[in-house]
């Protein structure tokens, strides 16, 4: 297992890219063992590293198993401290309740040229957590980026660090920003603060990015078999990762999670097609 530092890319992960997420606490492990199992099923020469309080729990799952320090900050605060603990040069976050459903390499083409790279809206007013206008006009910015922090990426350079840095900078002052369904800071107007002080806008990912099944119609899913498409907000996306949160999204993560389940562990997979086949030789519908 690998102890965090303060310097990125000191903890044996050299020049390579990598995906890392967040589980601290054993729901958010339970939920990081399935994103694990997606991406064996479908990347697994991607290197995955855990910020997590859960080590047993994960160690057979992810490659760096890097313990969560609260001297970063405290756990709403951890994915404004990523720099801090990410082994690798470039790095893929996916929040814990996301699975893979297809190979997401070439999710890498987007840092080409930035820094940070993400999906979302530019936007210039609105109410989104608080008033952007005002947001705007009193920290002297150009624009705020609305976007999900469920998908990043980013490198270990200078800009991503400062990113990181003013996304926890802002976090930490008494800015009258409303908990997150009464019950988390969220950490998005945060991160869209630093990223449109540094001027790193959104990329264009034509739907592939990983989205959200909240506000989604027309849903087909099947992690097994590597389907992800749907419409959302009208618009049709192909995500090569989901990110499941909400309650149909979490009613859909059990689904999904029962399914890997079976699928990663064959002789209980075994067990349930005999048990199935059993069921059809003796059950025989009534003639009509």
């Amino acid at each position: 297992d690998q102890q965090p530092t303060t310097t990125p890319n000191q903890q044996g992960g050299g020049g390579c890219r990598g995906l890392i997420t967040i589980a601290i606490g054993k729901k958010y492990a339970t939920l990081a063992k399935y994103l694990a199992y997606s991406c064996m099923l479908h990347a697994p020469h991607i290197i995955r590293a855990v910020v997590t309080d859960q080590k047993e729990k994960l160690s057979p799952w992810y490659d760096f198993v890097i313990p969560y320090n609260p001297e970063y900050g405290d756990p709403f605060e951890t994915k404004t401290r990523l720099h801090l603990y990410s082994p690798f040069e470039q790095s893929l976050f996916l929040d814990a309740d996301s699975l893979l459903v297809s190979n997401p390499d070439s999710y890498w083409e987007a840092l080409s040229g930035k820094s940070f790279a993400y999906c979302g809206d530019i936007i210039y007013g609105g109410e989104w957590y608080v008033d952007i206008a005002a947001l705007i006009q009193k920290l002297q910015l150009p624009w705020i980026p609305q976007f999900n922090t469920g998908m990043f990426l980013f490198d270990n350079s200078e800009k991503t660090r400062g990113i990181f840095d003013t996304a926890f900078e802002y976090m930490r002052t008494d800015m009258q920003v409303p908990f997150f369904r009464g019950t988390m800071l969220s950490d998005e107007i945060f991160l869209a603060i630093g990223l449109a002080k540094y001027g790193e806008t959104p990329v264009n990912d034509y739907g592939r990015f990983s989205r959200t099944l909240i506000g989604a119609e027309k849903i087909h899913l099947d992690t097994i078999k590597g389907i992800a498409f749907f419409r959302k907000h009208g618009v049709p996306v192909f995500p090569l990762a989901v990110h499941l949160c909400g309650r149909f999204g979490h009613f859909l993560f059990q689904r999904e999670r029962f399914k890997l389940f079976f699928y990663m562990n064959p002789p209980l997979r075994l067990l349930l097609t005999a048990l199935f086949s059993l069921v059809r030789t003796f059950w025989k519908p009534a003639k009509r």
